[in-house]
Order: C-alpha cells, then sequence, then structure tokens
C-alpha cells in the first residue's frame, strides 16, 4: 500500500530508492513526519536518525543534516552523510568520542 517513493542520496552513492509509507526526518529543530498526500515542503535536516517505514519493517539511517523535498509522491533526502544503523560499528563510535 505504499504511496511514497522515498530517495535518499549522498555525494558517493544512491542509498536507497524504494516505495515506502512513511518517513520520518530529523529537521533541525525537531522531527517531522511523511505521510501520502503531505503538501509539498522543502526542510533543512539536523544529525539524527531517519526512519523510513513500509508495511511493519522500518528502516533505520543517521543523516548529518542536508535537506528534505516533498513534491508529489516523492521525498527527497539530499546529505552528506546516510548510514544504516545497523552498520554503525559502536565500538569506532566511543572511540572517537573519547579522543574528542
Amino acid at each position: 500500500m505504499a504511496e511514497l517513493e522515498c530517495v535518499i542520496v549522498t555525494p558517493e552513492k544512491k542509498v536507497l530508492q524504494e516505495p515506502v509509507d512513511a518517513v520520518i526526518v530529523p529537521l533541525f529543530d525537531g522531527e517531522l513526519g511523511i505521510f501520502p498526500q503531505h503538501a509539498p515542503l522543502i526542510g533543512r535536516l539536523g544529525a539524527g536518525e531517519l526512519r523510513v517505514r513500509q508495511g511493519d519493517d522500518v528502516k533505520r539511517f543517521y543523516v548529518d543534516g542536508g535537506i528534505v523535498e516533498v513534491f508529489g509522491k516523492t521525498v527527497s533526502i539530499i546529505t552528506t552523510r546516510a548510514m544504516k544503523a545497523s552498520e554503525i560499528a559502536l565500538d569506532a563510535v566511543h572511540g572517537e568520542l573519547a579522543a574528542l
């Protein structure tokens, strides 16, 4: 029953392009849920968790700022970094934090 298409793009690659039911994005000033028939929108992303829902399946990504555009049935996310949450190595994150 997906009525949206979500596209996530970084300078290096297209991270995701698939039909979805909903997209929850981290704007710089809070979260925004995008569902079918959402009004056209351009927003500034903050750093945080982006969630893409298709049925009972939820895919989670870390995004590091960027732009979200909603136009028609397409949600376009342009960001400098998008990583699947499942691929983030916590040991590496803790090491980077300790180095700060």
